[in-house]
């Protein structure tokens, strides 16, 4: 099966010396493993000449009906306008995209909106097994991004990988998801590349030039061309930064740090960024790595990292810390750009890379995308899937076609960038998206490994991976073996 492709709408300046000496200078490390570079080069692939490829949805397609869709309501204004804002806004754009499909399908879509996060999560799953057992079930299902899984672990999800009108080839889904969500020709859960929550919560690092500049530290920029921007460099350039700015006497959030970030989701694209993975997909099999050597390897880095007070972590007010000049770096998603763009009256001279490489050995750079985005998922007994499929491949096609250009080609990489070398960073981000199969089913675990894992070095005087991973062995090893039932040849 051909692997669908992250894909984007390439704006003029894209091919800048900067981004063509970038490519030149990695050139050499991408030859370094034949099989990753053919996959990930079909993740960053360019649209074909002209744009985006129409998507094979008939034209006389008529559904007649009504198209029901649980959602939720956390995050529906990721996928969900009722059309009232204004015009020139994302809420409009999304509102045209829905009004879009029901026109091309001949469709209304009916939505329920339901909480779906944290201590939520059981109540929304319920909603969908009621309705399922009920023989009311919802056509479609759009839920915070680690909840489908659990859906298809107690066997209430459908199996999309075998439709009338998903075309899982096409630029519109992600190739580095489907490949590691794709086992047994099973595939219970869909993201969109278009998708305005996926885009907004890429991970990327974040910097503030002046700041740099005021202490004669080399650019970010200069660093990535030259392979030089690994976790190691970034802790040399934050070395000694900290000041007491509110004169506390203590290490607060009113101070001045190298780098700071929040710790729940946030903390996570460390992990994936500095190249490893929990699992892997391979011959229909997956395979955990939760016993490999990388993740004390990742930890001992990652205490040394924080060592010290230059680098700061805390969960509320990381993004003030930023505004306010006091933060050198900050690790945050791209939503980053609308949060600078709406404080009034005044401007940031920023720049933003991807993530750090843990050395400059590592073939590419990665990034995660930060929880809270939104994916599909349908219940096993949908009364039509053929509607179901095209409703869900025509959103996600129209949010590629209409989405996109509009808040990621558009506002995030013209109008809130302080200067045009962002465009190429973001397009850089965005093909170092990864997806991770454990990560993605963490919510199934009895304990979540990438908690877990970050607690070791969030809390390095109480936890040593070794010895979490000890304890918790025969636990994880259960939880992975009831996830992979999932994908049992049926």
């Amino acid at each position: 099966m051909k692997k669908g492709i992250f894909v984007r709408v390439i704006s003029a300046f894209l091919l800048l010396a900067l981004l063509s000496a970038l490519l030149i200078a990695c050139a050499d490390d991408s030859k370094a493993s034949e099989n990753e570079t053919s996959e990930q080069t079909a993740a960053s692939e360019a649209p074909e000449e002209g744009g985006i490829p129409e998507d094979a949805l008939p034209e006389e397609l008529n559904f007649n009906r009504t198209f029901k869709i649980l959602g939720n309501e956390n995050r529906k204004l990721q996928y969900y306008n009722d059309g009232s804002t204004e015009s020139n806004t994302i809420g409009m754009v999304i509102y045209e995209r829905n009004m879009t499909v029901e026109e091309r399908l001949g469709v209304e879509l009916s939505w329920t909106f339901l909480a779906g996060e944290g201590n939520d999560i059981p109540n929304f799953i319920n909603r969908i097994r009621a309705t399922s057992e009920a023989g009311d079930a919802f056509d479609g299902v759009v839920a915070y991004n680690l909840v489908p899984q659990i859906v298809a672990s107690e066997g209430l999800a459908a199996n999309l990988y075998h439709t009338e009108y998903i075309d899982l080839s096409a630029p519109w889904w992600p190739g580095v998801y489907t490949r590691e969500m794709i086992v047994n020709d099973q595939l219970y859960c869909l993201v969109e590349s278009g998708s305005y929550g996926l885009l907004n919560h890429m991970m990327a690092m974040y910097f503030n030039n002046e700041m740099l500049e005021s202490r004669h530290l080399q650019s970010p920029y200069e660093l990535l061309t030259n392979n030089e921007w690994t976790v190691g460099k970034l802790k040399e350039m934050i070395k000694e930064t900290y000041e007491d700015k509110d004169n506390d006497s203590k290490v607060s959030d009113g101070d001045i740090f190298g780098y700071c970030t929040g710790t729940k989701s946030k903390m996570d694209c460390w992990f994936f960024g500095l190249g490893n993975q929990f699992a892997k997909v391979q011959d229909d099999e997956v395979i955990s790595l939760l016993d490999g050597d990388h993740i004390g390897k990742f930890v001992d880095t990652m205490v040394d990292f924080f060592e010290g007070d230059d680098a700061y972590h805390y969960d509320s007010t990381q993004f003030k810390m930023f505004k306010e000049k006091r933060a050198y770096f900050y690790c945050s998603s791209v939503m980053l750009s609308e949060q600078l763009a709406a404080v009034p009256d005044t401007t940031y001279d920023y720049g933003v890379v991807p993530m750090p490489k843990m050395d400059s050995s590592q073939e590419r750079y990665y990034t995660h995308v930060a929880n809270c985005h939104d994916t599909w998922c349908v219940p096993y007994n949908v009364k039509d899937m053929d509607c179901t499929s095209a409703v869900i491949e025509c959103m996600a096609s129209e949010a590629l076609r209409q989405i996109d250009p509009y808040y990621f080609e558009t506002y995030v990489k013209i109008r809130t960038a302080p200067d045009e070398r962002l465009a190429g960073m973001y397009d850089l981000i965005r093909d170092s998206v990864t997806f991770d199969f454990t990560y993605l089913f963490s919510r199934v675990y009895s304990s979540m490994p990438g908690n877990l894992v970050k607690n070791c070095y969030l809390n390095p005087e109480k936890n040593q991976w070794s010895t979490v991973y000890a304890g918790k062995k025969l636990e994880l090893d259960a939880s992975f073996a009831e996830i992979v039932k999932t994908f049992e040849n049926k």
